[in-house]
């Protein structure tokens, strides 16, 4: 009995052993027709060793784009109905602040409306008057005078009164001059707020159309930097995206604690996907120097064991393993100073599924 159990084993081990045989040689397939199919080469060329300032910076709102919303009177705060955020329209009302001082303006607005209304029925006297003889012309011409003087004062506070939003009789409308985002608010509703002397805006927005990415700048490299250099800005929320625009200020004054400079690209933002406060990173071409080297791709280079290699195709079809020395990196490509050839091809995809491979074929 023995024996049978011995040899059911014996042929179980081939079976699996067989198995295993099988399956390495179908993984060993696999490897080798991905590695055959996601080959992609690129050539080795001569460009000009272009270098890169990277910045640490913010998105901000574009102050041209910004309103800043101010309290015209004192009085309770009613009606408010946004916060921070908040996407509000041209024109619509935000709040409300009812007050004895836009009471006293509509009193003002009515009386001028009175002074201007005697002026023009004390004219029309004055012009019939004139027509029977019993009046000069200099009565007539002061008659006329004071009709157009209560026409101005009656313009003057029905301005101050749009100005400051005085609609009701005793009520100011904080009113949205733009469309755009709440992106501050620093009044409440049933609080008392005095208006006339703070210099503290009520309610801020901003058109976060247009965005502006505000870099620091070290002291040692503000001589690198220029208005007009192209700049990248990459953020945390988007880290496969790339916006490109420009360097459109240069700001004169330096940081007195942490002695940086401030450098502005104004980036569009038609999607709004840029908000104001991300963290981004700003990186600024700077001139090129005239010197050309071999430069490829630096996703060809492999880094391994404290040294750099690339895959190099060779003539017969296969790949060798070949160590470069990386002299710079920018934009994307590594600058070789030794190891290649003007024209060579490298593997830019997938290189170390053929960097490990035993033969290198």
């Amino acid at each position: 009995m023995s024996r049978y159990v011995c040899v059911l084993a014996g042929v179980l081990m081939m079976a699996a052993c067989g198995s295993k045989n099988q399956q390495a040689d179908a993984e060993g397939s696999l490897v080798e027709i991905e590695r055959s199919q996601v080959a992609e080469t690129a050539k080795v060329e001569l460009r000009d060793i272009d270098d890169e300032l990277m910045l640490n910076g913010d998105v901000m709102c574009d102050e041209t784009l910004l309103r800043k919303i101010f309290v015209p009177c004192s009085g309770r705060v009613s009606g408010l109905r946004v916060e921070n955020g908040d996407k509000v329209s041209c024109g619509q009302t935000l709040a409300v602040i009812s007050s004895e001082g836009a009471a006293d303006y509509r009193k003002s607005l009515n009386d001028a409306d009175a002074e201007l209304r005697i002026a023009e029925r004390e004219y029309q006297m004055q012009i019939d008057m004139h027509r029977s003889g019993m009046v000069s012309d200099k009565d007539l011409e002061e008659a006329h005078e004071r009709v157009e003087m209560a026409k101005a004062e009656r313009q003057r506070l029905s301005d101050v009164a749009r100005i400051n939003g005085f609609g009701g009789q005793s009520n100011a409308a904080l009113v949205a001059p733009i469309s755009g985002y709440v992106i501050s608010k620093n009044i409440y509703n049933d609080s008392y707020v005095s208006g006339g002397g703070s210099d503290e805006a009520a309610i801020e927005i901003a058109d976060l159309r247009r965005v502006w990415v505000v870099g620091d700048v070290y002291e040692s490299d503000i001589a690198k930097i220029h208005q007009g250099a192209a700049a990248a800005v990459s953020t945390m929320a988007y880290p496969d995206e790339t916006f490109l625009g420009k360097i459109d200020k240069v700001y004169s004054v330096l940081d007195s604690r942490s002695k940086t400079l401030k450098v502005r690209v104004c980036l569009e933002n038609s999607d709004e996907r840029l908000k104001p406060g991300m963290f981004a990173i700003v990186r600024v071409s700077l001139a090129n120097s005239g010197v050309k080297m071999s430069a490829v791709p630096s996703m060809a280079v492999i880094f391994n064991e404290g040294k750099d290699y690339v895959m190099v195709k060779k003539n017969n079809g296969g790949y060798e393993r070949r160590e470069v020395c990386v002299a710079h990196v920018s934009a994307g490509y590594s600058f070789i100073s030794s190891g290649l050839k003007v024209g060579e091809e490298v593997l830019i995809k997938n290189a170390l599924l053929h960097f490990g491979s035993e033969n290198n074929e």
